[in-house]
């Protein structure tokens, strides 16, 4: 048998680096039971309750990174191995995992951070992960495997994000088949953009309920006092005679129903019950509502069609929520949206233009009509219109990744 060239090779001794593992393994997974408890304190000291799941690499799947070090030329530094140590933490809500990684920066030494997605996804949506690196400091993970840092990786996603990675890791990244024409492609796309749409909508759900219940508060705090022409609920009452320039209290019952059919109407929708959701903005729809709240629900109705795949439907609700509300920003990026994915790019560029105007601080304005760039394959504007969102929010992580991508595209 011909004896690997020392000159070429780093040795390494499967038996005795097999028999560390199992001698270790049991110190690893305490240690990585007890980052778990570290970092669940700190969430639920803030009101978070995630779900975390934690593991130690197997062996084999260590084994094969080790080759992979083993590999690298005489002269060359090997590289480490970073995510020996791994924690996925799920949480349902978008903003959660900017709080989350947030705390985690502030009670741990993070040593990177980055937005990761598998290299063969459909990422047009820049629909992905956010992946820290933070050095175990505390927990005593006693003798390492040769090649593998003090490090534990951490994953963080909302509950969409890690439903779309493990179907997408089975469906491409482990199949030896080839995605066989553009349709499926598409298919892909589409679907990454509807659970992109409805991670955003769950947001809304949640940010409308916050503002729901502030009003609730303000209303019982000044129950005597008339409501404002601008609150976030309001009705029209043609027949109430009331005296010019002042607008009166909504009765009671009316608010009180309005709002309970908004929330019935925005839980079916992020339960992905599209057919009650539109049921339920139609009934919306039939009430007397004030211009700017009907504008919303003409958004809202629009976004459900735009998941089924009714784009026609969600055009014109788009175009209706813009009807409404003129100077409503998501009803004109949404409409790109759904131009966009039509590829009707000059009408997405509009949109998203329209967007800007009214709204040149949102980040996520900026990015939509970067990635109409990108499709069109105008890369110097769509950097532009990264960097632009950046500007705004620098830890804007989906502009970073663009960019990245078109590095990528143009080395």
């Amino acid at each position: 048998m011909k004896k690997p060239s020392t000159g070429q090779h780093r040795v390494f001794d499967r038996d005795k680096s097999k028999a560390l593992y199992e001698q270790q393994l049991p110190v690893y997974r305490a240690a990585l039971q007890q980052l778990v408890q570290d970092i669940r304190l700190i969430l639920e000291q803030h009101g978070l309750t995630p779900a975390i799941k934690y593991r130690v690499k197997s062996f084999e799947a260590y084994l094969d990174k080790r080759h992979k070090q083993d590999s690298a030329p005489t002269g060359q530094r090997a590289p480490t191995i970073n995510d020996f140590f791994g924690l996925r933490i799920v949480s349902p809500f978008l903003e959660d995992i900017e709080t989350i990684s947030s705390l985690i920066a502030a009670n741990f030494q993070v040593l990177e951070t980055e937005r990761k997605a598998n290299q063969h996804s459909f990422r047009e949506f820049g629909y992905d992960s956010v992946h820290l690196a933070i050095r175990l400091e505390k927990q005593p993970t006693g003798r390492l495997m040769p090649g593998v840092r003090r490090v534990c990786e951490i994953q963080l996603r909302t509950i969409l994000q890690d439903a779309w990675a493990e179907v997408e890791h089975e469906l491409v990244y482990k199949s030896d088949i080839s995605l066989p024409n553009q349709s499926i492609r598409r298919k892909l796309a589409s679907l990454n953009a509807t659970l992109t749409l409805s991670d955003l909508i769950f947001q809304e759900i949640r940010d409308y309920q916050k503002e729901l219940r502030l009003h609730g508060r303000k209303r019982r705090a000044t129950v005597e006092q008339p409501v404002l022409g601008d609150e976030l609920i309001s009705i029209s009452h043609p027949t109430t005679a009331l005296p010019a320039g002042r607008v009166g209290p909504i009765p009671s019952t009316m608010a009180s129903h309005l709002e309970k059919t908004m929330l019935r109407a925005l839980e079916a929708h992020g339960n992905h019950d599209l057919e009650e959701a539109i049921a339920l903005y139609n009934q919306l729809l039939g009430m007397q509502l004030d211009r700017k709240v009907r504008g919303l629900v003409y958004n809202h109705r629009g976004m459900a069609y735009f998941a089924q795949g009714q784009q026609k439907r969600a055009l014109k609700d788009f175009s209706s929520a813009i009807g409404y509300d003129p100077e409503s920003d998501r009803g004109y990026a949404n409409r790109g949206l759904c131009h966009r994915v039509q590829e009707k790019y000059a009408k997405a560029l509009e949109d998203f233009d329209r967007a800007l105007k009214i709204n040149p601080n949102r980040p996520d304005n900026y990015f939509g009509r970067a990635q109409t760039y990108y499709d069109m394959q105008r890369f110097d504007e769509a950097r532009e219109d990264c960097e632009k969102a950046l500007g705004i929010h620098s830890g804007y992580q989906p502009a970073r990744q663009l960019i990245r991508d078109l590095q990528n595209k143009l080395n």
